[in-house]
C-alpha cells in the first residue's frame, strides 16, 4: 500500500526492470517527465493541426454541465452521492474544436472514451504518437489493453483510476495550444 505524502518523479528514462521493481511491485505511483518528448505530437498537436488532419470526421463527445463524467458527485444536499454519466453526442471534429475555442457556460465538451478510441477513431494521429510504450509493455509482460485519447478544456475532469497499464498524458498536462 502506498502511504507516502509525495509522488516520486524522475526526469529520465527507466529500465523495465527498475520500473517494475521500484514502483509497480510496490504499488508506488511515479511521474516520468519527458518520457514522450520525442513524439512528433509534442510539436504538432494543436487545434489548427487537428482541424487539418481530422477535418470533418465524426467522433463521440461527452457533454456535462460541470466536466464530471463517469464519476461520483455529491447531490445538492452535499451528502448523498450519485454516479453520473455524460450525455454523448456524435460531432464532427470541427464542431468539437469550436466548443473548445468558444466555451459555453454549463456545457463542458470533451473526448473521454475508454474503449481504445485512439486505435479505432484517431488512426490519422498514429504517426504522431506511439501506440505502445515498449518498456512499459515489457515491465507488465503484455501489450496495453486499451490506448485512449482524451481531450477537453480546463473544465473537463478525469477521475483517477487504477489501471493495469500506463495513462500517458499527451503534452504532459494534456493542454493543447493553438
Amino acid at each position: 500500500m502506498y502511504l507516502q505524502s509525495e509522488v516520486a518523479e524522475i526526469n529520465h528514462s527507466i529500465t523495465p526492470l527498475a520500473f517494475y521493481r521500484e514502483y509497480v511491485s510496490k504499488n508506488v505511483p511515479l511521474v516520468i517527465r519527458g518520457a514522450i518528448k520525442h513524439w512528433p505530437a509534442i510539436d504538432k498537436w494543436s487545434i489548427p493541426y487537428f482541424r487539418k488532419v481530422l477535418d470533418d470526421e465524426k467522433i463521440s463527445v461527452a457533454v456535462t454541465p460541470n466536466g464530471y463524467a463517469d464519476a461520483v458527485i455529491k447531490g445538492d444536499d452535499g451528502i448523498k452521492e450519485f454516479f453520473v454519466m455524460p450525455e454523448e453526442r456524435l460531432l464532427t471534429i470541427s464542431t468539437f474544436l469550436d466548443t473548445l475555442e468558444n466555451t459555453i457556460e454549463n456545457s463542458v465538451f470533451y473526448i473521454q472514451k475508454q474503449n481504445s478510441n485512439f486505435i479505432h477513431n484517431f488512426c490519422k494521429l498514429w504517426p504522431d504518437a506511439e501506440i505502445e510504450i515498449s518498456w512499459a509493455s515489457e515491465a507488465f509482460g503484455k501489450h496495453p489493453d486499451a490506448v485512449n485519447f482524451w481531450m477537453g478544456d480546463e473544465r473537463a475532469v478525469t477521475s483517477s483510476k487504477v489501471l493495469f497499464y500506463l495513462i500517458t498524458q499527451i503534452l504532459e498536462n494534456a493542454w493543447i495550444s493553438n
